[in-house]
């Protein structure tokens, strides 16, 4: 494999898990070197599948879906039969991305644990820095090179495994230009990458797009240029200089060719805001503003008095079709629609909406439902509004939190159990509540949720003969809304495992909506404490 830069480690993770089954989902956007030692786990990468047993790498270039299974035998495993994962996130300098072929997915599984040893000790080495000086970042960075370059030329061997046919030639260029469109690209540049001839190269991309490769570039760059101004305070020198225009006067003339408006007129109009994700509908009605299509549920329309239809206001439900969504889109004609994050290989997904309006995604890794909660009150200019309502929601929590102090035994502990048609959760942190119990409230979990929650995992899979390592003195539980998932908990619930459960024996096993306690945003958290008091604090007064 050829690449023309250097590889610079950023940041390095480890996890581990005992439990019988586990689920991880992993999404960067970053490259990543990860490294997994497993009795067996199937690994599923854009959406192509791989059984690894024992020890292996996978080189990740970014936005790409990784999920994790560790798979169960019939036999019960042994407490030490762990899946280690260590993470490498790392971005190359120097390099020259017209001349770099395009990297995909790769993994190669190793029978010498030379290189487990390898990554053990350079994150040994990672987690003990003194402090970020040359003198301790040097070796470091010097040990990661070690590493890469054995772990490169491991998965040049003939036997590595491709998760996925490089894409085509145009399909490069396109991906490049919306990961790299604030760096300096050339036509020229384009038409090398694609390998196709100047003249192919033009009618194809034509074809594939609907515009010239000059129009599809400054497409993208106004388009970013427009989310970076909704979401920052950024001069337009500096949003100039973040989507590759030369300086603000240049952005200027490309953006009133492009809008027929300036940048500060534009930023003085009205917006229509339309939300494809659960988790924007939420922070936007939170914030008093009614977006004009919006995914919704039975319980946000009837806390939020929503209408089934209006001409200011369009449902739409996850059940919604693609093309009925387009199509009540394409009459309403939103300035903005925001959208859940997709990989940047997956641009086809959003290029039929960003046709109607400007497509906007933020991102939820790494950050917590409160900083989404301010990048869309951002966006809408209402960041007094989001402070005031996060005021409110710490007064009411802080009240909830010495309630349930005062009327619960310091060691009553608390568990979240989540079935589905298809397997059962017990949640740590983030959804579905953990982080409203566990965090705000500081509810006390069971032992092995607060192991599941130092070692990072949020939402493990878990089976019958598990369920007693999750015995708790109350169970918060939600059932997926379908009758697989209705049967699979009634089995459950007529189980001796599940009888014998101290929640259970004391009839503290409380139903909550699925789909209010999966939300993870300002309003479903309130409402999911409307839910805590009801249930754990039935004499409080009701708000």
């Amino acid at each position: 494999m050829q690449h023309s830069g250097i590889p610079v480690l950023k940041n390095m993770h480890a996890y581990s898990a005992t439990v019988q089954t586990d689920e991880r989902s992993n999404h960067q956007n970053t490259y990543r070197l990860l490294f997994i030692e497993a009795l067996s786990v199937t690994l599923t990468i854009n959406n192509s599948t791989h059984t690894l047993k024992g020890f292996g790498c996978i080189s990740l270039p970014p936005n790409t879906s990784l999920h994790i299974h560790k798979d169960v035998t019939e036999s019960l495993q042994l407490p030490s039969e762990q899946v280690r994962i260590y993470a490498c996130d790392y971005e190359w300098i120097g390099e020259n991305p017209a001349n770099d072929p395009l990297l995909t997915p790769m993994l190669t599984e190793q029978s010498n644990p030379f290189l487990l040893e390898q990554v053990s000790t350079l994150y040994d080495s990672y987690k003990n820095q003194f402090s970020n000086s040359v003198s301790q970042r040097l070796p470091i960075q010097a040990q990661f090179l070690t590493l890469f370059a054995d772990v490169w030329w491991a998965l040049e061997q003939p036997d590595s495994i491709h998760f996925t046919k490089p894409l085509d030639g145009i399909d490069q260029v396109i991906s490049y230009l919306h990961t790299h469109y604030n760096r300096k690209i050339q036509r020229d540049d384009a038409v090398f990458m694609s390998g196709l001839s100047l003249r192919k190269f033009t009618l194809s991309f034509k074809q594939r797009t609907g515009s010239t490769f000059i129009e599809y570039l400054n497409r993208i760059r106004i388009d970013k240029a427009k989310t970076i101004m909704l979401q920052s305070q950024a001069s337009l020198n500096e949003v100039a200089n973040q989507v590759g225009y030369s300086d603000e006067f240049y952005l200027s003339r490309k953006f009133k060719q492009a809008t027929g408006m300036s940048p500060t007129v534009y930023l003085g109009k009205p917006l229509k805001i339309a939300s494809l994700d659960h988790a924007y509908t939420l922070d936007l009605l939170s914030l008093g503003v009614t977006p004009c299509v919006a995914i919704t549920d039975a319980w946000v329309n009837h806390r939020f008095q929503l209408p089934q239809t209006s001409n200011s206001f369009q449902p739409l439900y996850w059940q919604t079709q693609h093309a009925e969504r387009l199509q009540i889109l394409q009459s309403v004609k939103p300035d903005i629609i925001l959208y859940p994050l997709v990989e940047a290989s997956e641009y086809r997904q959003i290029e039929q909406y960003s046709d109607i309006g400007l497509v906007i995604q933020i991102p939820w890794r790494g950050i917590n439902w409160n900083q989404h909660f301010m990048h869309i009150a951002q966006l809408t200019g209402l960041e007094k509004q989001a402070r005031s309502w996060l005021e409110y929601f710490e007064h009411r929590a802080g009240q909830i939190r010495e309630s349930l102090h005062l009327a619960l035994n310091p060691q009553t502990t608390v568990a979240v159990i989540n079935v589905r048609s298809d397997r059962s959760l017990i949640y740590g942190y983030g959804y579905m509540g953990a982080d409203l119990l566990y965090d705000i409230l500081q509810l006390t979990p069971p032992q092995a949720v607060k192991a599941m929650r130092i070692q990072g995992f949020e939402h493990p899979e878990f089976s019958l003969p598990q369920l007693p390592a999750y015995d708790a003195d109350h169970y918060f539980v939600s059932i997926e809304n379908n009758q697989a998932a209705r049967l699979r908990a009634a089995d459950m619930m007529k189980s001796t495992e599940w009888l014998e459960r101290t929640a259970v024996k004391q009839q503290c096993v409380y139903p909550v909506d699925m789909t209010k306690w999966y939300g993870y945003g300002p309003a479903a958290l309130d409402a999911q404490l409307d839910d805590i008091v009801h249930y754990l604090l039935p004499n409080n007064p009701k708000k």
